[in-house]
């Protein structure tokens, strides 16, 4: 059964009910609960969420806070934060979304790790993308530039992450839920390929898995950062579940088959029980997510 993250109309969310008619009407039965739902949006639903719908996965923070000048966002709070009111509330706020979670009867929390503190280097990557330099010597140069100043930084974020993650993994083993780490979109964040690998080991045999996003992999792959191939091989006996999603270019989170990728080709060494979400952003279009519903 393949999910759908709630993120298709909780963007600009003003009627939850009609936001579950509609997941309904579509065709869906299983959902991901995300962090653009308010903690009174998501009141006026639950009952017809727990009557009607299976809920698969919940993307950590949820609910969002009942503050208009709040944002949801996976980043509200950073796990990787040195400081340590930021760190304190981060943790305390994702064992609030496994509270919810355990109360939905979810099998994963969704979880970004947070960043390395330093400059967000996209918009030179995205340059150098369009310029078609990201591959030439240009491109190497700045990669190589950006990855020494990032591996220079990243120890003492790594080490908040592990801390959280040590002060979060016994209540998802009481709960019976799985914290999925989810590979991210931007260079500076975590985890990346040996952080991951380093953060399984750490908490081999825990409720600590992974979480693929393919189109993050893809993107970073196109920015010269890394292989998506070798984010889905390295993690398969620790993948809990998947974002799927197209890509043109290096624009994600678009409806299947309104891209260039080869999904099916893609995620053919996925694991059958792998939790299965349809990640997609508002302005696809409606009757390709549907179709997309029985591809997977």
């Amino acid at each position: 059964m393949v999910a759908v993250s709630t993120c298709y109309w909780s963007e600009e969310l003003t009627d939850p009910e009609a936001m579950v008619t509609d997941i309904l009407d579509s065709g869906f039965e299983s959902i991901e609960l995300e962090y653009r739902i308010s903690e009174s949006q998501f009141q006026k639903i639950k009952p017809i969420i727990k009557k009607k719908l299976f809920v698969s996965s919940i993307h950590n923070y949820f609910p969002k806070p009942d503050d208009p000048n709040i944002k949801g966002s996976g980043d509200l709070f950073l796990l990787s934060s040195t400081d340590k009111d930021e760190h304190t509330t981060a943790i305390k706020y994702t064992l609030r979304t496994m509270e919810y979670a355990n109360e939905m009867e979810a099998k994963a929390v969704v979880l970004h790790l947070g960043k390395v503190d330093m400059e967000n280097p996209f918009e030179e990557f995205k340059k150098l993308f369009e310029l078609g330099k990201i591959t030439q010597n240009e491109g190497k140069k700045f990669i190589e530039e950006q990855t020494k100043i990032r591996n220079s930084l990243r120890q003492k974020n790594l080490d908040a992450v592990l801390k959280a993650l040590d002060k979060l993994v016994i209540p998802a083993e009481k709960y019976g839920i799985f914290l999925g780490i989810e590979n991210r979109f931007y260079f500076h964040e975590i985890p990346n390929l040996e952080e991951a690998k380093v953060i399984l080991q750490e908490f081999k045999g825990s409720n600590i898995r992974y979480w693929y996003d393919v189109g993050h992999a893809v993107v970073q792959e196109r920015l010269g950062i890394c292989s998506q191939k070798n984010l889905i091989i390295n993690f398969l006996d620790a993948m809990i579940g998947i974002h799927i999603h197209d890509v043109k270019g290096i624009e994600d989170h678009l409806a299947p088959g309104e891209g260039e990728l080869d999904l099916l080709n893609m995620l053919r060494d996925i694991k059958k029980d792998v939790i299965k979400v349809l990640e997609v952003h508002k302005n696809a279009k409606k009757e390709n997510l549907i179709k997309a519903k029985n591809m997977f």
